[in-house]
């Protein structure tokens, strides 16, 4: 274990050397780093400072790399255009996907969104394949969610979708539908919001799990982007991410990302 973390500091080093002789000169700007409005993981505090989760996760990890900018909010569509444009940006949290994986420079996982069919806790709900879903009473799927549209596409005719996200945690609890199409962090501001905990209702089936990143303009070197990935690995075994996370995410979602390395990314292989 003494021998792992000298040898994690003896990278770290090497890095921050690389970086002073070939990367970014020091008089450059410094990186911009951008998110969305997405809590528990980011938003405003009374003060208009970006804070939670994962906003503050990453910004210890701007410190210990000795990155001197902080964290600033847009609309999501316009953080993404001005990541893509460059020159140095980082932009979080972003779904890695095949479609934008030569995009951008890649540093994470940093969240794990599961997204699936939620229904009441120990209301005996099985759902064993998709096309079990079909059988149910109604799914309820908010109006231009994703989920909706793709139990649409495949045909499914016992859709319920209200306007509004958090109508489908009411439609559930009070019987009106078997099921609602959601995710693991989703769901997680709707409860908090309402007089139903977290744990009142469960996931019965999944139908997809998406891993979240820092996407990086593709002009930042790659040296920088090693650093801050190994930066990152460390806090992740020494508990950081999961100080950062435990209480607010789920505990399958924060175990799974104090490991390092990358999931199983099929178009990587």
């Amino acid at each position: 274990m003494v021998w792992d973390s000298c040898v994690r500091k003896w990278v770290r080093a090497t890095l921050l050397v690389t970086i002073g002789l070939t990367g970014v000169p020091a008089s450059a700007e410094p990186m911009r780093v951008l998110t969305e409005h997405s809590p528990p993981g980011e938003y405003l505090d009374e003060n208009g400072r970006v804070t939670g989760a994962t906003a503050e996760l990453v910004r210890e990890l701007m410190r210990r790399v000795g990155e001197s900018a902080d964290i600033k909010m847009l609309p999501w569509a316009r953080g993404y255009r001005i990541a893509q444009l460059g020159p140095n940006v980082a932009l979080f949290e972003t779904t890695r996907s095949e479609h934008r994986e030569d995009q951008f420079k890649w540093v994470g996982p940093i969240k794990r969104i599961t997204t699936g069919l939620f229904v009441r806790s120990n209301d005996g709900v099985s759902i064993k394949t998709l096309e079990d879903a079909r059988d149910l009473k109604g799914i309820c799927a908010y109006r231009g969610g994703s989920g909706g549209e793709s139990l649409q596409a495949l045909g499914f005719t016992n859709l319920e979708q209200p306007t509004l996200p958090e109508q489908c945690l009411r439609m559930l609890m009070h019987g009106r539908v078997d099921a609602w199409v959601t995710s693991d962090i989703g769901r997680l501001p709707l409860h908090a919001n309402s007089e139903y905990a977290a744990d009142s209702v469960e996931l019965a089936y999944i139908t997809s799990v998406r891993y979240l990143y820092i996407a990086m303009s593709q002009d930042i070197d790659d040296a920088t982007v090693e650093l801050w990935q190994t930066t990152l690995n460390e806090m992740k075994l020494d508990g950081t991410l999961t100080r950062f996370y435990q209480g607010t995410y789920p505990e399958e979602m924060v175990q799974a990302l104090s490991q390092t390395g990358h999931p199983n990314l099929p178009w990587l292989n």
